[in-house]
């Protein structure tokens, strides 16, 4: 006897958001979906997209990461291009970490120089993050709207910066990551804030923070599950493509120790370490990843289904 396995079928459908390109580049766009990842019957009309990390500053880099983009780490320009290039990031994320007071302390003229520097180095399609402290970030998200000489995507609009940032990007016709603390209801209440301001939807992308794997990554997949969840269901405000940052996947002692003699090799242990905790985000519903390891690229984009 055949039992006929049942077969969901959700009322909503997640807003498509286009990440626009330079010129001569490929806009990325996802979203667009009916149905969770890993099951075939809905659609899906574009797969989630791998991009990489550009950060500017001094960096600490662990010896897996040291030896496969140390080179480069430097250099924001050249490291725009390898990801975008030989290593095949859809994306980047151009991270201004440099601007933070206790990490070099470029000047916001300088972090938005950095940024119309890459953006002419590169037709990707480029997210910007500012430094992380929020004086400098509140000089350092207008500078960059205004420098960057096409549409991006300002990261991130939190619920105490989220007016300025979003008054940036509309001046400018940006897009914005709005950003909450692995909180739904966090995430649903700053979409609806940008929303009063008169944000346009599909220029809105869903950060919800990601926890590495075994540091966090359970509540994560919990909240990005959630998260697509409600959008499928109807919740209009949550019914955005998400973006994971895999770069707390390096935090972890697993991910870098060496001088556990039981454990295998640590650069594979590393690499590993990334590419589970972006096969997870991409599991539970995530549409864009943020790798800092080009083989993380080569994996994940091997498992972006459609």
């Amino acid at each position: 006897m055949s039992v006929a396995l049942p077969i969901p079928v959700f009322p909503g459908r997640i807003l498509a958001v286009t990440l626009p390109a330079g010129p001569g580049g490929a806009p990325v766009t996802v979203g667009g979906q009916n149905d969770l990842p890993l099951l075939p019957e809905g659609e899906h009309p574009n797969a989630p997209a791998v991009g990489m990390e550009v950060r500017t500053g001094p960096q600490e880099l662990p010896p897996a990461l040291a030896g496969a983009i140390g080179a480069f780490a430097g250099d924001p320009v050249a490291m725009a291009r390898k990801c975008a290039g030989d290593w095949g990031a859809r994306f980047l994320f151009l991270s201004l970490a440099g601007c933070h007071p206790d990490a070099g302390g470029q000047s916001v003229s300088e972090g938005a120089t950095i940024v119309r520097e890459v953006l002419s180095a590169t037709p990707a399609p480029v997210i910007v993050g500012g430094c992380g402290d929020e004086e400098v970030d509140a000089r350092l998200f207008p500078a960059v709207a205004e420098a960057a000489g096409r549409p991006v995507f300002l990261s991130y609009a939190e619920e105490k910066n989220h007016r300025l940032v979003a008054g940036a990007a509309l001046a400018y016709g940006h897009g914005v990551v709005s950003w909450s603390p692995i909180d739904i209801n966090m995430a649903k209440q700053m979409n609806l804030l940008l929303a009063d301001l008169g944000f346009p939807p599909d220029r809105v992308l869903i950060d919800p923070l990601t926890g590495g794997l075994g540091y966090g990554m359970e509540y994560t997949f919990s909240i990005v599950e959630r998260i697509r969840l409600a959008g499928l269901t109807g919740d209009i405000a949550l019914a955005r493509p998400i973006l994971c940052h895999l770069g707390d996947a390096w935090k972890a002692r697993e991910a870098t120790d060496a001088s556990e003699g039981s454990w295998d090799d640590v650069d594979l242990r590393g690499r590993r370490w990334e590419e589970t905790t972006g096969l997870a985000c991409l599991a539970a519903g995530a549409d864009l990843v943020v790798c800092r390891h080009p083989s993380t690229v080569v994996r994940l984009s091997e498992a972006a289904w459609r």
